[in-house]
């Protein structure tokens, strides 16, 4: 499993069953591509638990505004289509890993 990319059309069905964490970013963003790098190694061990949807902030803006979504990159935890929890910031693996822990097997 690899990395979605979450568009306007598609994002809600992403997020309806199951868990899943949204990635809203900018990829021109030094941060947020150090953060996608981790987001990466970290799919690899969670792909079969929980979605990793990416939602490139330029290209859609208006399913950004319909979140709490301020600072670049933000990741929202989402299960059964509600917000869990979330997390502003670039974030080491280590963070990301603490942050899915409790939804992952």
């Amino acid at each position: 499993m690899t990395i979605t990319k979450g568009t306007n059309e598609n994002f809600f069905t992403l997020i309806k069953e199951g868990i899943t964490l949204a990635y809203f970013s900018n990829p021109e963003n030094e941060e947020c591509r150090t953060t996608r790098t981790h987001l990466e190694a970290l799919e690899k061990n969670i792909g079969k638990d929980i979605k990793v949807v990416e939602i490139n902030s330029k290209e859609e803006k208006n399913l950004v505004k319909k979140f709490p979504v301020n600072v670049l990159p933000t990741l929202i935890l989402f299960k059964n289509g509600k917000i869990v929890k979330s997390k502003i910031g670039g974030q080491p693996k280590s963070q990301l890993t603490q942050f899915v822990s409790p939804f992952h097997n």
